[in-house]
């Protein structure tokens, strides 16, 4: 299978943590954190989080097909040369869909009852239908509360990650809706140096929090060492830069220079961090056998199964590093497909199906699978037709959501009808039905949020009549 990977921007994951400046819903996070700290720090189970985002906006009309006689007309007419052959779909178990053909493991899931659909979710503040927004599109943008920018990249991925209606550029904005849950659950961990957030992402903005930080990891050794450039890479640095930190910590003791004495902190905190991060993944390592403990395998072409298998082994150890409750960023790109979609999206889909099958698997060797949570994001969907080898930009799409605790084997939310002028059609693309809020507030409620929290960490949650799409037992 060809590999999938984002290149070298796979490399700023590898990091210690991460920096942020606090916005006023930061700071009354972290006040409404310190006077509820007891509210999230007697759990007695553990779970986990894990947010697979496909970069670039996935074609879920050919991920989730519909296979009843004439909603597969339309779709077929409407899709060309780019629809999936009705004999090639994969049959769900008591929904008429089918999955995409490069996705038998994934099917095996759903018939299962392991794993779920979430349809037509998109960005929204406020619902909306289809002639407020046809009426917003005419009038120049009276009458109704949109994301901003819709259709483009950054805006509804940063939105996606936020609920914020801005890019990261004089925002304002330090949190995303990953790191609210984690300011809040922080008192969930014992252990003072292993954030709840990890990121195999880069800086994810999802995990981003005001009170926080997120531990970044590659997915080869998960840290290099402190200094995070190896010595064999870096052989006319590594020496001078080592006497430099090992003179700055010797002189902490007798500092009055305030600033001197941050710093010191800092490295020592990071240090701490990455020895401890670093013994717990030497348990999951056998040398004998140079490979990790688990009988899984894993296709070592495969950027997002090697990001998975980094994470379960960050959640083998979630015992011995004191934690409860952990939150994990991991993505795939190259789903933007404009051009060539008939060669490309095939290869990704199974890429995808791989990589959650072996995760899958590696859960249920540590008897986990019941814990912890996969769940698929991405900006945007695409088009409902084509653009002669592609689609375009779009808005709402189709989510997956997997693991034991899901209420599996179901479609939740109505699937539209792809057909152009159809109730969904806004123009060539699909007006959302729910909102990434709702998505997000279901599977923080099952990881543990209050009821009363929800609103916290999702500030357009309370202009949706349903806060539970209902796909987590």
């Amino acid at each position: 299978m060809k590999k999938t990977n984002l290149g070298r921007r796979r490399f700023l994951g590898n990091m210690a943590g991460a920096s942020l400046a606090a916005s006023p819903l930061g700071m009354l996070l972290s006040m409404r954190n310190a006077m509820a700290a007891d509210d999230y720090s007697n759990f007695s189970d553990y779970k986990a989080l894990v947010c697979v985002f496909l970069h670039g906006g996935n074609d879920a009309i050919n991920m989730m097909v519909p296979m009843e006689t004439s909603a597969y007309a339309a779709y077929d007419n409407l899709r060309g040369s780019l629809a999936v052959n009705k004999n090639e779909l994969l049959p769900l178990n008591g929904v008429s869909h089918g999955f995409h053909p490069s996705m038998p493991k994934l099917q095996g899931y759903f018939n299962e009852g392991k794993l779920a659909l979430v349809s037509n979710v998109g960005n929204l503040i406020e619902p909306v239908t289809k002639q407020q927004y046809l009426d917003w599109e005419q009038n120049g943008g009276n009458g109704i509360k949109l994301p901003p920018e819709l259709f483009s990249h950054n805006d509804q991925s940063f939105f996606w990650q936020t609920s914020y209606g801005a890019t990261t550029s004089g925002s304002g904005v330090s949190s995303g809706w990953g790191g609210r849950i984690a300011d809040l659950m922080a008192a969930s961990n014992s252990n003072p140096y292993v954030p709840i957030t990890i990121t195999l992402d880069g800086h994810s903005p999802w995990e981003t929090a005001a009170a926080t930080s997120q531990l970044g990891l590659n997915y080869w050794d998960g840290v290099s060492g402190f200094e995070g450039l190896r010595k064999e890479d870096w052989p006319p640095w590594a020496n001078d830069r080592n006497a430099t930190w090992a003179q700055l910590l010797s002189q902490s003791g007798s500092s009055k220079n305030v600033l001197e004495k941050q710093i010191v902190e800092a490295i020592q905190r990071t240090r701490s961090r990455v020895t401890e991060v670093k013994a717990a993944l030497a348990r999951t390592w056998n040398q004998a056998d140079n490979k990790d403990i688990f009988q899984t395998t894993y296709n070592s072409e495969n950027d997002l199964a090697a990001q998975l298998r980094m994470v379960a082994r960050m959640i083998y150890n979630h015992a011995d590093l004191g934690q409860k409750r952990q939150i994990f960023a991991v993505s795939i790109g190259g789903w933007d497909t404009h051009g060539s979609q008939a060669g490309t999206h095939p290869q990704l889909l199974g890429a995808l199906d791989e990589a959650l099958d072996s995760f899958y698997q590696t859960l249920v060797e540590m008897g986990l699978q019941q814990q912890v949570t996969t769940f698929t994001s991405s900006e945007f969907g695409r088009t409902l037709g084509v653009n002669g080898d592609g689609t375009d930009h779009g808005w709402g799409t189709h989510l997956m959501v997997m693991g034991d605790a899901v209420a599996g084997q179901q479609i939740y939310g109505d699937p539209p009808v792809i057909e152009l002028d159809s109730p969904d059609d806004i123009g060539n693309a699909l007006l959302p039905r729910l909102a990434t809020e709702q998505y997000g507030a279901t599977l923080a409620r099952w990881f543990g949020i209050t009821e009363a929290d929800l609103d916290l960490v999702f500030p357009n949650l309370g202009n949706f009549s349903s806060r539970n799409i209902g796909f987590m037992s």
